[in-house]
Order: C-alpha cells, then structure tokens, then sequence
C-alpha cells in the first residue's frame, strides 16, 4: 500500500494495495449494523488500545551493544561444532514457527510439546548463555517486552552484581551509552529519549517494570531483535535497505495513540476530543452508568464529550460524597460456559497459554 515503506513491493501492489483499506471498509460496514442493532438511546464507544504505524528500517541489537561497551557479559562457550550448528537451527526453526503459524497453533505446538517450547525459546532469547556474575545491565529482546533495559540489582535478582549505591550511577551510564547509538547513515541519535521507571509507571507494582524504558512509540523510530552470543563483533544498529518483502516480516507496529469515536444520546456532536487516555474510560463508563467515581481511579470523566445540559443536569459524583453508599452485590458474574468462552478468546489472541 506504501510506496515509500521499505519493504514496499511494487509487484504486488496491484493485488494487495487496497487490502488493508478494505478491511477498514467491512469493519465500517460492520459497525453501521451494529449502531442500527443498538438503537439511537445507546451509547456506542470505538476505541484502540493503541495506534500504529510502519516499523523502522533500522534494527538495534540491544544486549549486543550492551556487550560491546562490557556492561553485558556471556559465558565462554565450550559446545562443539555439532552443538553449536544444532543451535543455529533450533533458532531458524523456532523464527520460521514464530512468524508463520498462527496463535491456535502455537499454543497446540506448545502443549503438545512443552519442553521443546522451553529449549527453542531459551535457545532464541540467549538468556541462558548471559554470564550472570559479571553482567550489570541486560535487555528482553522478545516482542512481548517492549526494548527496555533491566539493571541487575544485588537484592533484587538471583545473581545480581549492581550494589544498591550504585544502581544510579549504572543507569546514568546506560543512558549515555544508549544516545551515542547513530544512524550509519546521517549520523543522528536513533534512540533520542530513555525513561527512568518512576518518570513512566506508578502504583504497587512499579518495581515489576524496567529499570530504562526506551521511548520508541514517539521521539525514535527502531525496532529491535534479539541478539546471540556468536554474533557480537556484528553492529549493533542493521539498516535494512529498501527491498521487497520477503515471506512473512512485519510491515507494522505500534504507536502510542490510538482512536477514540463515540454516539450516543449524551455526546456532543462532531466535536473532536483530545488528551483521552485508556484510563479515563473506566471512570468515564461508571459516570455514564450514573455511577459513583472511585476518588483513588487513575483517569478522568471524560467531560468534554458530553454535552453541557447533560453534564449540568447529571453532575459527577466521586465515591467519598455520598454517605449512602452501599457496597454492590456481584451481579455481573460469569457463568462456567460464559468464562470459558471468554477464556477462549483470550487463548485465541494468545493472552492465555
């Protein structure tokens, strides 16, 4: 569809350029069924998780660099060269599997044998072959963790080596070295931004997240891919050039805003929002229930995408204002044949081994 993406593939554009736009087509239709179904009295929200975008031509190999300036460190390998190409091909296997089946069978395949699961994935991640002992800083490669980087704290992981005094001092230097990463070919920094955990997370289970969040959804454009032991004299930034695509590559990612549409009886109408966040729908969906508002819930009431008479007439009311609330009886349970229905679908999407 893109001429100018990078794996663009002309040859095919005649065949597959308006794909995507007629998948937003049916699901337009699809919804226009929807809203004759729930009537003009119901509030109807389309809303994105997150928004999305072309992945960057520029790969960087995280925990390889993290080796190369010594802050990462792997364990002298003593495989011989039978076990080292029966390696190689258990990782080619396990990224043919990982990008041609889809997430039925990838759980069928896991559960049919789950310890060759465990051998492929620790074989592709490397996690096994880091030297624990002299490591200070590391990074999840997988795509199910975004490209952030973990200390390794003395007190916080099994062999972590960073003394607490020092944590700061580590991760200062990780973000020095992560900004001198240039583009080969203009010289500019490819990651312009690193969050430290407090400035990007809060609540009882911050200390979970990553020491250094990279910021990739917004001022940098990479993508990663892991890195192995054999490969670290190779650079740590690839730049793929234009070409078209081979077999089955990524053309998308994610970005961080999404979209947010509503109608219904209470909305202003063609008025634009903005600033809405994922959070402030939990709060926005209790008010519209005519619900009291948690006064401790992350998020907003949504205000701006009421209309003023309605916000007049029905004004927010927090939890800690009314004297006599009652804790609510669960009525919204599931059934046995519900919950596994929903178990399901989540096991469809792959949240749910």
């Amino acid at each position: 569809m893109d001429d100018t993406h990078f794996l663009h593939d002309p040859a095919a554009k005649s065949k597959f350029g308006n794909a995507i736009r007629d998948v937003y087509f049916r699901l337009d239709a699809t919804l226009g069924k929807f809203l004759e179904y729930a009537g003009p009295d119901t509030s109807v929200f389309v809303v994105s998780d997150h928004g999305a975008g072309p992945v960057s031509d520029r790969t960087i190999y995280l925990n390889r660099y993290l080796a190369q300036i010594g802050l990462l460190h792997y364990r002298k390998n003593t495989d011989n060269v039978l076990q080292k190409a029966a390696r190689t091909v258990v990782r080619k296997i396990y990224r043919v599997l990982l990008d041609n089946l889809s997430s039925r069978q990838k759980i069928w395949l896991a559960d049919l044998m789950p310890a060759l699961r465990d051998k492929a994935e620790t074989s592709y991640t490397s996690f096994t072959e880091i030297d624990w002992t002299r490591t200070k800083a590391f990074c999840s490669e997988v795509l199910a963790s975004p490209p952030s980087v973990w200390i390794n704290l003395k007190g916080q992981r099994p062999q972590g080596i960073v003394e607490p005094a020092d944590y700061e001092k580590v991760r200062n230097e990780v973000i020095t070295k992560l900004g001198e990463l240039k583009d080969p070919r203009t010289g500019e920094p490819v990651i312009k931004r690193v969050l430290k955990r407090e400035e990007a997370v809060h609540g009882p289970f911050a200390s979970e997240a990553a020491d250094l969040i990279l910021d990739w959804w917004e001022t940098s454009e990479f993508s990663t891919s892991p890195s192995f032991p054999d490969q670290t004299y190779q650079p740590a930034i690839v730049v793929t050039e234009k070409r078209p695509t081979k077999g089955s590559e990524w053309g998308g990612t994610h970005r961080l805003h999404g979209i947010l549409v509503a109608k219904g009886p209470h909305f202003k109408k063609n008025a634009e929002i903005s600033g809405a966040r994922l959070i402030d729908f939990a709060p926005t969906l209790l008010y519209l229930l005519g619900q009291p508002v948690p006064r401790d819930m992350d998020g907003k009431v949504l205000s701006d995408l009421f209309k003023p008479e309605y916000l007049q007439s029905h004004p927010i009311v927090y939890d800690d204002e009314k004297e006599d609330l009652q804790t609510p009886t669960r009525g919204g349970d599931y059934s046995e044949e519900e919950a596994a229905q929903v178990e399901e679908r989540l096991r469809a999407l792959g949240y749910v081994e």
